[in-house]
């Protein structure tokens, strides 16, 4: 019987719930999934410039598992950035350090809320939006096009080049 997996401490939710290519219609584009403990891989050791070793212990987990854990992030966006994909991040085995978030006050993941609706772009269906779940991944029940959470970027930027037209 193999041992109970270990929970990811992680610090904080990224700010965006993915990235997708420039200049690549998002309609036509696949997706690869990044997990949320991948990405603080990545976090702590590109961005804070910490040993696998540092990291390792600020998860909460082996050196050997964050370097498996690093290597298969680095080769989801390694994919990505080659084949022209959508990175979403979400899910993962983690928990999140409750000292940590309780010190920044009022966080809340991507400043969006929690609560609020998907909404089609092309016909305006709007769908209750399910936390941890992005909309982009969702596809309208109507007309199959990709569901976007309403007052995004997305939602807002298709909103004014509707009204320039």
């Amino acid at each position: 019987m193999p041992r109970p997996k270990r929970k990811r401490k992680i610090f904080s939710l990224p700010q965006a719930e993915g990235f997708k290519p420039f200049g690549v219609n998002i309609n036509d584009a696949e997706a690869v999934e990044l997990l949320i403990e991948e990405y603080e891989a990545l976090k702590l050791a590109d961005y804070h410039n910490l040993t696998q070793e540092e990291a390792a212990k600020k998860m909460n987990i082996s050196r050997p598992t964050f370097t498996r854990i690093y290597d298969k992030a680095r080769k989801t966006i390694a994919l990505a950035f080659v084949e022209g994909k959508i990175i979403i991040i979400k899910g993962g085995d983690i928990h999140i350090d409750n000292e940590y978030q309780s010190s920044k006050k009022n966080q809340t993941r991507y400043n969006m809320g929690e609560g609020g609706y998907c909404i089609c772009l092309k016909c305006e269906i709007r769908l209750e939006h399910i936390k941890g779940n992005p909309c982009q991944v969702e596809k309208c029940p109507k007309c199959g096009e990709q569901m976007f959470r309403e007052n995004s970027y997305h939602h807002l930027s298709e909103k004014n080049t509707n009204s320039m037209i």
